[in-house]
């Protein structure tokens, strides 16, 4: 979304007007652009719509633009995340023949790279759980095993899950998540100020100054308690996520 008049793209002459959005797919190409907002022919929040439809094409494991003139069937099942047990056992029979070929090897090898690359991207992202909702960490790992269960590649992932369910930092970190959702809810259950009611707010608004006046005690008990959190968590990642928390109200 352009926030200047200068803001465009190649492919984009825009109107002169902002805010103008560009909307982009899952591989980079421009899919549609337009005026947003209510004036100079804008379409209101039309690009959020357009998100949604573009998230509902977009493949689990994307494979690339080049076609899959051996294994488009085989390719298509992996793009859907389909029986990846199945598939992996497939690509590693063929990729085991002597006489495939090197076109026939190479798309093999592209699917079995791809489905690699969805283990490291989804065993990454519980990972990153551990900084904002670490009770979440092992669910996803335990998710990613049992879909590639048995195969070759499952063992990274694995060894993870077992080393992190024995983790005394993981379980600290844990129990700091559900203190901080105590603190939270605490500050959230609050009303905002008049001003900020009229304007649809339902809860507490921490950019506003007159709502953290109004809850001047409140505030100062949750900080007190965020502090003592921080000090808990120490230089676990989810420090970092309470850090932030902590400076929208002080």
């Amino acid at each position: 979304m352009t926030v200047s008049s200068q803001g465009g793209h190649p492919k984009v002459k825009g109107n002169g007007y902002v805010p103008y959005y560009m909307v982009f797919d899952h591989t980079g190409k421009l899919a549609h652009h337009h005026m947003c907002g209510a004036y100079h022919g804008g379409d209101g929040l039309k690009m959020i719509e357009w998100v949604d439809e573009l998230l509902e094409k977009t493949p689990a494991i994307y494979l690339g633009d080049a076609p899959f003139e051996h294994e488009a069937a085989l390719a298509a099942k992996v793009a859907k995340k389909k029986g990846l047990k199945a598939a992996l056992t497939t690509i590693e029979k063929k990729l085991g023949d002597p006489a495939l070929d090197g076109q026939h090897k190479a798309e093999l090898e592209r699917l079995q790279t791809a489905i690699v690359d969805y283990r490291d991207r989804m065993q990454a992202h519980a990972e990153e759980l551990m900084a904002t909702k670490p009770s979440e960490t092992l669910p996803a790992l335990k998710a990613l095993v049992k879909e590639l269960g048995g195969t070759a590649i499952v063992e990274p992932a694995a060894a993870r899950l077992s080393e992190l369910s024995k983790s005394k930092e993981l379980k600290t970190a844990i129990a700091v998540e559900k203190k901080l959702g105590k603190i939270v809810k605490g500050l959230e259950k609050r009303d905002p100020c008049e001003a900020c009611d009229r304007k649809g707010h339902e809860r507490l608004n921490a950019a506003c100054s007159a709502c953290k006046e109004e809850a001047a005690k409140a505030i100062r008990k949750a900080l007190k308690k965020l502090d003592a959190l921080i000090e808990e968590a120490g230089e676990l990642p989810i420090a970092a996520t309470l850090r932030r928390y902590a400076d929208t109200w002080r």
